[in-house]
């Protein structure tokens, strides 16, 4: 099928690029460019570029994907390009190793990021090594994706970044911006490395509301390490990882609003491999940083990235670096997720606790260095 014919391509044509028109108001959901089109768009331009990739996982060929991410691609591709697989994570991981080693290009996708222990082995031991273990003659272009859920409960609702950043030979990346999404998606599907792609399904239908020329319609890449500057500021910084992202702009309003602070948000958008100068020049500024996921603090690669900003950033720093992630503990029901979820009054409170006494400030969350040395006592 030529793309011009294709119903979700033209779908897109009509979807405004740019999340805000020009009264700075949002358009409708159905009107915006979104983070699963950014998606799409490129895994659809690699498809027709190169014939020996292939998409599989539960749900890839029906219904345009667990999350229609890939609506529109099963009236384009034959059944041996984009294909429905059982429900065995181990299986999916294990066939886009085996068939990367043949020569081919992969996208196998993890529905759930809970389930990533399915395929432990296939992830931790086969995906990640072995280009190393054949001195480069073995090739892995794998691009993984993952989705990190909410809404979902204990066992559908983790993020297991900072599990996967841990393991050398993988490079991991985060796009939480439609703009972000097309462009690391297009870089890691043009080299031969594995790649872990972590999508958070809260903001799948999200407009671009940082680049403001709008994602582009044409091919282009972002450098996969390079973290970007999403509101610039002069007195604390913000670095995220994933769908925080928001939490932190709404952070940074309230800051701005009600303490007169300027807040520089900055989001990662890579894990491994990642960039530290924007952040230092960031906090030679700022003096100040807060670091916030959605992954549970405890073993959260945030602190591994506080503790390289103390290390490299020390003389510059007023106060230690903050790690704002979620509670140590199991995910609980949907209606709960408020006291599990890093919310915008836990960066507010991370600050005045912490980092900077906010004048007037009433607390609601107790960020004092008796409770963090009480939880770490009950491993929670």
């Amino acid at each position: 099928m030529p793309l011009k014919e294709n119903s979700r391509i033209n779908q897109i044509k009509k979807k405004e690029r740019f999340g805000l028109d020009r009264d700075g108001k949002p358009f409708s959901k159905a009107k915006t460019f979104q983070l699963r089109d950014g998606i799409f768009e490129a895994i659809m331009d690699r498809f027709y570029k190169d014939p020996t990739l292939i998409a599989f996982g539960e749900e890839n060929r029906d219904w345009g994907g667990a999350f229609a991410v890939y609506r529109g691609l099963t009236e384009a591709l034959p059944y041996h390009r984009l294909f429905n697989s059982p429900i065995s994570e181990g299986a999916i991981v294990g066939v886009a190793v085996g068939y990367a080693m043949c020569g081919g290009r992969v996208i196998p996708e993890i529905m759930y990021c809970d389930f990533l222990g399915r395929s432990g082995d296939e992830v931790f031991n086969q995906l990640s090594k072995w280009q190393a273990m054949s001195a480069g003659y073995l090739k892995m272009p794998v691009v993984m994706r993952v989705s990190v859920g909410s809404k979902y409960g204990a066992q559908h609702s983790q993020d297991w970044s900072s599990l996967v950043a841990h393991v050398p030979g993988l490079k991991v990346i985060f796009p939480t911006t439609p703009y972000d999404a097309k462009g690391l998606l297009n870089a890691a599907l043009q080299g031969t490395d594995p790649v872990v792609v972590f999508e958070s399904q809260r903001i799948y239908d999200v407009g671009e509301l940082f680049h403001e020329g709008g994602v582009p319609e044409g091919y282009y890449e972002i450098e996969i390490g390079e973290p970007d500057i999403k509101k610039p500021g002069k007195d604390i910084t913000i670095l995220t990882i994933g769908s925080t992202l928001y939490t932190a702009i709404d952070a940074a309003k309230v800051l701005e609003e009600k303490f007169g602070l300027s807040a520089e948000v900055i989001d990662a958008r890579s894990i491994v491999p990642f960039n530290y100068d924007k952040v230092i020049e960031s906090v030679k500024k700022t003096g100040r940083i807060v670091l916030a996921s959605d992954a549970c603090e405890r073993g959260s690669v945030l602190n591994e990235m506080a503790q390289t900003i103390s290390e490299t950033a020390f003389d510059y720093l007023d106060a230690p670096p903050v790690v704002v992630g979620s509670r140590n503990w199991i995910t609980p029901a949907y209606e709960m997720e408020k006291y599990f979820f890093p919310q915008k009054e836990w960066i507010i409170d991370a600050i005045h606790a912490k980092i900077l006494p906010l004048e007037g400030h009433v607390p609601s969350n107790d960020f004092s260095t008796a409770e963090q040395l009480r939880r770490s006592r009950l491993g929670v």
